[in-house]
């Protein structure tokens, strides 16, 4: 997509290309580099209103076995596709990102600010992704701080000011934070799934599930926090601190997930997860109604417990929808939650702990489940009377229904 005249560029509009095409299926095709590639600086003159794109009722791409394409399309390109509904990778096994910034890098200034004030994706529904060995992630966002910011209080200004922009904008985004379905399947170069910087903007979510996932440490990824709080420079008398901007509270507010339509959440086969949750994130789980983790051998609770204020730490959780908890083959799980608040799960019909050696307490605090019976284990049902602390890899026939 490379027009031969700026000149004429700039004074007509080029013909649309490929106008009606809606889907685009493209299996084994092993010397493909690139599914599509624009000079930016070409196509994107300044035009009022806007150039319209090709494949601009483009709904579904579904992408195999193309071993040498290192990424799918840039934040560019992606403007265009705003009718995009479903995006599918299988078995690309040089696949480093869905979205780069690497076509974008070379463009004009003008060109990069014109996606900035555009909603990305509004009506994706799934993104799935499977077995893609080499996807560090979705999109580089990260990576793009990371090349370009060392942690320090001049930069730390500079994160200030962009989340800011991002604010007001909605500028700072994530491939992630739109669709209805997220399905991800052998990506082992994952650390992470959910960048911090779309947490916030999940709302859209109704259906996670994560299978061998091998390298995944968080699910929620909080990373950029952690090392903002830790590693800023405040000795530096070339900028502020961290500590003395509102930046913390920035930060914070973007980085809890916003899971108000999260019905369910599958986790299976990621080894060195430690949990699932963090405690600032439960509030919005209020439509959960099956979470399922199985076959994570380093994971020792569901929801990790943070630093709370006092109103906190009193605060009584809620799942009221929540109907099904299987926990399944946890070697080292020792709790759902270690805090001391109370747990209501009015809905709750199915509960399974199973294999789980380690296991102490479900949480410190206490646990209401007025429709739950018992428990399925591996030795059978346990009865409620002898409440929801056991050691479930011994037989207690007394206890079993």
């Amino acid at each position: 997509m490379d027009s031969q005249s700026g000149r004429q560029l700039a004074t007509t509009q080029p013909p649309l290309l490929l106008p009606y095409l809606q889907t685009i299926d493209l299996y084994a095709l092993k010397k493909m580099s690139h599914v599509w590639k624009c000079n930016w600086n070409r196509f994107l003159i300044r035009h009022h209103p806007p150039l319209q794109f090709p494949f601009q009722n483009l709904t579904d791409i579904d992408l195999g076995a193309c071993p040498k394409i290192k990424y799918l399309f840039s934040p560019l390109m992606a403007k265009y596709l705003s009718n995009l509904k479903s995006v599918r990778i299988n078995d690309c096994s040089g696949m480093e990102e869905v979205i780069s910034r690497r076509d974008d890098e070379t463009t004009t200034s003008a060109s990069a600010s014109s996606y900035q004030d555009t909603a990305f994706f509004p009506h994706l529904d799934t993104l799935e992704l499977r077995s893609l060995p080499c996807l560090k992630c979705i999109d580089d966002e990260k990576n793009t701080w990371s090349r370009s910011n060392k942690i320090s209080s001049i930069v730390t200004t500079t994160i200030h000011n962009h989340l800011q922009r991002a604010q007001v904008t909605g500028s700072y985004w994530s491939l992630c934070q739109y669709p209805r379905k997220i399905d991800i399947y052998k990506c082992h170069g994952l650390s992470s799934l959910i960048p911090w910087y779309a947490a916030g903007q999940m709302k859209r979510l109704q259906e996670l599930e994560i299978e061998n996932c091998s390298r995944m440490r968080e699910v929620f990824e909080n990373e950029l926090m952690n090392n903002n709080s830790n590693n800023v420079d405040e000795g530096s008398g070339a900028g502020t601190s961290l500590t003395s901007l509102p930046l913390q509270n920035i930060i914070t507010t973007l980085a809890v997930p916003q899971l108000f339509n999260l019905k369910t959440v599958v986790i299976y086969e990621c080894d060195i997860l430690t949990h699932i949750f963090t405690f600032n994130t439960l509030k919005t789980l209020s439509h959960l109604k099956q979470l399922k983790v199985k076959r994570c051998k380093t994971i020792q609770v569901i929801v990790k417990e943070e630093n709370k204020t006092s109103s906190e730490e009193e605060e009584v959780v809620v799942f009221p929808n929540l109907e099904t908890l299987e926990l399944d083959r946890l070697p080292n799980l020792k709790s759902f939650f270690l805090g001391m608040n109370d747990f209501r799960c009015p809905s709750l019909v199915t509960l399974m702990i199973n294999d789980c050696p380690k296991w102490v307490v479900f949480t410190s605090g206490q646990l209401e489940t007025p429709k739950l019976k018992y428990i399925h284990t591996s030795y059978g049902k346990h009865n409620l009377e002898h409440g929801f602390n056991f050691q479930v890899h011994k037989p207690f026939c007394l206890n079993c229904l």
